[in-house]
């Protein structure tokens, strides 16, 4: 058992240093050419500079996002959904890919992603997520498996929320489906477990998580941690559990 545990770190290390690698060398792929071709105009005027680096700028992003989409579907391919040790075979294909997505999320060109509407169909349909057009993500969402998200029109998902396809336990990983339905809110920093089904119209609160396997019927308001069903008119309770208890031993008193 040690030994196969070991064997797990250095596969790790290696992946590390392999990712580090690969991350090195597609900036290089994407940001060499305008560079080149900056140098080679050789603006003079500051005018000029300016409308060529902006040019330049959206040249990297694109190519930068193609490469990664790129290494999705030729090299990594499908993942599968089920529950896998984190050391056998069936889950390497999850780890190539969300590697290829964290190089996205450390870049700087994960906010233009996230806020531009063509490079977030770009990026997001083209990692195998089943999404709409009309999808708005806020500042610093992350969704580590987009391969695993399903969602339908108008869907909001608020700043640094959490859509996650997978779900790690001890040695083991779960992965499955998220699926949104349409006109969804989900509030900011929420984080959204694998295999969970958010009906048509359904509220997910601001720092709710929503556990593996919850089902939100359509219309309905979720919130907490773990997220359950609330009633968005219903005033909240400002008396703590012990005030309301000296409140009602007080009345007996009196």
């Amino acid at each position: 058992m040690q030994n196969r545990h070991k064997t797990a770190g250095y596969l790790y290390f290696l992946a590390d240093l392999f990712t580090l690698l690969l991350e090195a060398g597609i900036y290089f792929a994407s940001l060499s050419g305008p560079l080149y071709l900056l140098w080679r105009l050789k603006p003079a005027h500051p005018l000029t500079v300016l409308p060529l680096v902006i040019v330049g700028w959206l040249a990297s992003g694109s190519i930068f996002i193609l490469i990664l989409v790129l290494l999705k579907r030729l090299v990594v391919g499908d993942v599968s959904p089920g529950r896998f040790f984190l050391t056998s075979r069936k889950a390497y294909a999850w780890m190539a890919g969300t590697r290829l997505v964290q190089i996205l999320i450390r870049s700087p060109f994960h906010a233009l992603v996230n806020e531009n509407a063509f490079f977030r169909h770009l990026f997001y349909r083209g990692m195998g997520a089943d999404v709409h057009s009309t999808l708005l993500l806020g500042n610093r969402v992350k969704i580590p498996d987009p391969w695993f998200i399903k969602a339908g029109r108008h869907v909001h998902i608020g700043d640094e929320a959490v859509i996650s396809g997978h779900k790690v336990e001890h040695n083991t990983v779960t992965l499955d489906w998220v699926e949104i339905g349409d006109n969804v809110l989900i509030g900011a920093r929420a984080i959204v477990f694998p295999g969970v089904k958010v009906g048509n119209g359904a509220i997910v609160g601001a720092a709710s998580v929503v556990a593996r396997g919850t089902l939100i019927p359509a219309g309905e308001t979720w919130s907490g941690n773990p997220a359950r069903k609330v009633d968005p008119f219903e005033l909240p309770n400002t008396f703590s559990p012990a005030k309301q208890i000296a409140t009602k031993e007080g009345s007996r008193v009196s």
